[in-house]
């Protein structure tokens, strides 16, 4: 049998997303080791103040005593041999203090001011895996070399654990060319109206969603339709349309009044839309119809917004946090190409996260 290939992993982020993954790497390293050839090491761990650095990798009974403190809002700070930290840079040079090993780097934050750090991975020779959207969704400009290079992947940025972008990838390189991207990319979403379906008040769904890990830490980036464009054009530059967040037209979910007050009063207060989504929702079923939060996307730019769909079609028949995408191209130009699933979760988004470092690893002597 050949000898195990070790892959330090570095994870910035251990909110529901992180904990998950570390979970899943602890719980599946064997089974990853026998199918793959690949020991995935966790050699650093990264909060917004702190940092965990062990150069033999964590052992398991560590990952999942932070796994279980982080849960409980402990500071990763706080832990034995942990140090705070000002800098996201800092995680990288103490790692790069002793690394010798392929490394991959992990964003599953949802922080602005990511770039710097992931280009500084990528000029160390390591790969990143990301499922924060953010960095791909900046400027074209610096958004770019992210998109060029072959040592990244960001499959959980959109969908979730679905193979949305390895589908679109796919039909690019197989020569294909899209047309238009159509679909529902927020479980989020999906998943509140979904519950007014059920006569359920609009507030209330907002809840449930929030207390199921469905939502953003603020649940505006849901609401808003900020984080479906993001998404959205992440998957227009992937098929090659070079787009900017202007260029997609965005419907909010909730009114402009309730744009910059914290979370909670945010919470509160959007019980006054309740009547509205309620009548919308009405109009819709005398129609046969119901209300989805739709993305769409061509080369010339997209839209993100609320329409009524058939109740029968593919639109129509979601559940819950179900997401679904549709690529039209040149061999799909009239049955399109279509991704359905759930779209929304930390267990289904740590899963397309680990998905990507094993494929990123298995390929990735070229990026030392």
């Amino acid at each position: 049998m050949a000898e195990l290939r070790e892959v330090n992993v570095v994870v910035f982020g251990l909110g529901q997303v992180g904990r998950a993954l570390l979970s899943q790497i602890v719980a599946t390293r064997s089974t990853i080791a026998a199918r793959t050839n690949l020991y995935l090491r966790v050699v650093a761990l990264a909060d917004s103040d702190g940092l965990l650095v062990a150069p033999q990798g964590l052992r398991d009974e560590a990952i999942r005593e932070v796994i279980q403190g982080k849960a409980q809002g402990r500071p990763l700070a706080e832990y034995p041999g942990a140090q705070t930290k000002e800098e996201d840079q800092e995680v990288i040079e103490a790692v790069s203090a002793f690394n010798e090993r392929l490394t991959i780097m992990v964003d599953v934050t949802a922080a602005e001011g990511m770039e710097a750090v992931i280009r500084e991975a990528l000029e160390q020779g390591w790969g990143a895996v990301l499922a924060n959207k953010r960095p791909l969704a900046g400027p074209w400009p610096q958004a770019r070399p992210f998109f060029e290079t072959r040592c990244l992947r960001c499959e959980a940025a959109v969908g979730a654990g679905l193979p949305v972008i390895a589908t679109l990838r796919t039909l690019l390189d197989s020569g294909d060319r899209v047309t238009a991207i159509e679909g529902v990319l927020s479980g989020t979403v999906g998943y509140i109206f979904s519950q007014l379906q059920l006569e359920v008040p609009f507030s209330t769904a907002l809840r449930q969603a929030q207390e199921l890990g469905y939502t953003e830490p603020d649940p505006r980036e849901d609401l808003g339709g900020v984080d479906v464009a993001r998404k959205l054009l992440v998957l227009g530059r992937i098929a090659g349309w070079p787009l900017e967040l202007d260029d997609l037209e965005v419907e909010p979910l909730y009114p402009s009044a309730l744009a910059d007050c914290p979370v909670e009063t945010f919470m509160e207060a959007i019980a006054q839309e309740d009547e509205r989504f309620a009548q919308r929702v009405e109009a819709a079923h005398k129609e046969g119809r119901t209300l989805r939060y739709i993305a769409e996307v061509d080369e010339r730019g997209g839209r993100v917004g609320l329409r009524a769909v058939p109740q029968a079609s593919p639109l129509g028949t979601l559940q819950g946090p179900e997401n679904l995408v549709s690529f039209f191209t040149s061999r799909y130009a009239v049955s399109p190409l279509t991704i359905v699933g759930k779209g929304a979760g930390g267990e289904v988004t740590a899963a397309g996260v680990l998905s990507d470092i094993i494929s990123l690893a298995l390929e990735m002597e070229g990026c030392r």
